[in-house]
């Protein structure tokens, strides 16, 4: 089977799987690598890591993305609206090297 490419793009062939885009940076990557962000049911923006959560989720590269996906207002768009309480500092922990590390 031939790799995909994005037409006009000098970007690599596409990954296998799903791709999604980060609501940070907006970089499209499999979605293995991105970091799921869900709802809870309070409607507090939290890290899903067993990507189980129920309802829409939006997705980050790094801790760096979620400043810029507040600057953006990109939570707000990602779940129509209904994104509460968003705490960027509980939000970056995902991304900081636990105790079993």
């Amino acid at each position: 089977m031939r790799s995909k490419t994005r037409s006009g793009s000098q970007q690599g062939p596409l990954p296998e799987g799903p791709v999604r885009s980060c609501v940070g940076c907006g970089a499209k990557k499999a979605q293995g690598e991105l970091t799921r962000v869900a709802l809870d049911p309070e409607g507090e923006v939290v890290v899903d890591r067993e990507r189980r959560l129920p309802g829409r989720g939006a997705y980050l590269c790094g801790a760096g993305c979620v400043t810029a996906a507040l600057k953006r207002k990109a939570f707000g768009r990602a779940f129509r609206g209904k994104a509460g309480k968003v705490d960027p500092l509980k939000l970056g922990q995902a991304w900081e090297p636990g105790p079993g590390s």
